[in-house]
């Protein structure tokens, strides 16, 4: 299903409850109060929001216990978050450069840090690893702030999950002048807790990602091609043979070891022009004429390629069957002198070279372990949208499709609770940085009786923040859709 159509769908429905909560609620339905008393959701325009005081007895309990080991564990990552906040803020600079850069001379190199938008630089097919993603990380960044709250003798009011539209993400509530009662490092700590968590998140996220290979040695391996997950986006615009499960070694001359290398192989046959060195003596037996069979659009050009045999003296073009020409080749060629003497490279020609038309289409063979190489006519970029592979080849009957989803899944809660930890640093109008620069400067300037000094400082930094991640955002949507 397309974004479009889920965001559609996800906006009557919304819709839908909204309106029948105002309907329920103008007719003092007694049963829908009941309900609503049972269940504490609040229901808004597009946004649904649930708040719970179940988990407080238990994290109060546990907290108690452990305080000793809490109040390490957050000085730890206050530190940690603190000295985070000049590189996060050199990283947005320069993202901010790179996006002006693109837009300026209409280039697309990818920055570091970039809005995630589901349709536009989000395949659908990763829009349910998103939305765990967000809410994964939303929760384990709230836990940090409830912890560190009450390990603070902070009581928590409540937690709670919001939904807007389909984005998922969590929140804590906690008495505001409890917390501002606090000394500024005890702020700090409660305002850096969150992110300290979502940093340790994407450290034990890319942990996992890069352990997996040795932890499913056993069952699968690694750097011997890819395994062909699933096909179900694939259309018949060219001829193929592939099978979910197969494990695909290489594309033309070009070798496949992972999956970086299967995108790289496929990119490279539309720059290169790929040949296969024949032997003459085979060439002989064969009918050679200008205007020869497939070569001229007829009916032989279902089953049979136009090739192209060319020296320095004279051109020949041949009517044959890849598959036979592929199986015979003994070398790959640009030109006759890559092959030997008594060969000759023949370059598969199309209907569009011969009328001098622009086309993209190329001869592909693709290479499978144990089981014949796939021949494939079109354009390159159809198989790599339509493919699934994976970087696992199993040594089992047991495949990689969980594998795969477990392996996505952890690079995303690396990338977005990463991006998380700098953008929350950031000292921005409504992050976590906007009060993290607030108890920053309380110690900083204890002891200085001029409060507007340590105002103007705030609001200096706070703005400059927020400039900053405006102008990045701005800039990286525009390069996006421009």
């Amino acid at each position: 299903m397309e974004v479009t159509n889920v965001f559609g769908f996800v906006i009557l429905v919304h819709i839908f409850i909204y309106c029948f909560d105002r309907y329920m609620k103008g007719n003092n339905s007694q049963r829908y109060k009941n309900f609503l008393s049972m269940t504490p959701i609040q229901i808004n325009f597009m946004s649904l929001r649930w708040t719970t005081s179940l988990f407080n007895k238990k994290i109060n309990n546990w907290t108690t216990r452990e305080k000793n080991k809490l109040c390490w564990w957050y000085s730890l990552g206050t530190m940690v978050t603190v000295l985070l906040c000049i590189p996060s803020l050199i990283l947005l600079a320069s993202t901010a450069v790179i996006s002006f850069e693109n837009l300026r001379q209409h280039e697309n190199h990818e920055a570091i840090l970039q809005p995630v938008v589901p349709g536009v630089n989000l395949p659908s097919t990763d829009l349910p690893y998103y939305l765990i993603t967000l809410l994964v990380c939303t929760v384990v960044h709230e836990i940090g702030h409830a912890l560190a709250a009450v390990s603070e003798q902070i009581p928590l009011i409540s937690f709670g999950l919001i939904v807007w539209l389909i984005v998922p993400a969590a929140f804590v509530e906690l008495p505001t002048k409890d917390v501002t009662s606090l000394s500024p490092w005890k702020q700090l700590k409660i305002y850096c807790a969150g992110v300290w968590h979502n940093i340790v998140l994407s450290i034990v996220a890319f942990f996992i990602v890069m352990s997996l290979p040795i932890l499913l040695m056993p069952l699968f391996q690694t750097g011997v091609g890819v395994s062909v997950l699933n096909l179900d986006g694939y259309s018949v615009g060219g001829y193929h043979d592939f099978q979910i499960g197969d494990q695909l070694t290489g594309v033309n001359s070009c070798r496949v070891t992972e999956d970086t290398s299967w995108k790289q192989c496929l990119a490279a046959v539309l720059h290169a022009s790929s040949g296969f060195c024949v032997n003459n003596a085979y060439l002989v037996g064969v009918a050679a004429n200008d205007q020869l069979g497939c070569c001229n659009n007829s009916e032989l050009s279902q089953s049979h390629l136009c090739f192209l045999s060319s020296s320095d003296v004279i051109s020949h073009h041949y009517c044959l069957r890849a598959r036979e020409v592929s199986e015979l080749s003994t070398a790959w060629c640009s030109s006759h002198k890559d092959c030997s003497n008594n060969q000759s490279c023949l370059r598969p020609l199309f209907q569009s070279e011969l009328e001098n038309e622009t086309d993209s289409s190329r001869l592909i063979l693709i290479q499978r372990k144990n089981a014949a190489s796939i021949i494939f006519v079109g354009h390159p970029d159809e198989i790599y949208r339509s493919v699934s592979v994976s970087n696992y080849v199993p040594r089992t009957f047991i495949g990689p499709k969980y594998v795969n989803v477990i392996y996505h899944l952890m690079w995303y809660l690396f990338s977005f609770s990463a991006g998380l930890a700098v953008l929350n640093v950031v000292p921005c109008i409504f992050m976590d940085g906007q009060y993290i620069v607030g108890a920053l400067t309380e110690m900083v300037f204890k002891g200085c009786e001029s409060v507007s000094m340590k105002r103007q400082a705030q609001r200096a930094l706070i703005f400059s923040g927020t400039t900053l991640v405006i102008v990045n955002i701005a800039f990286s949507l525009l390069s996006m859709f421009l």
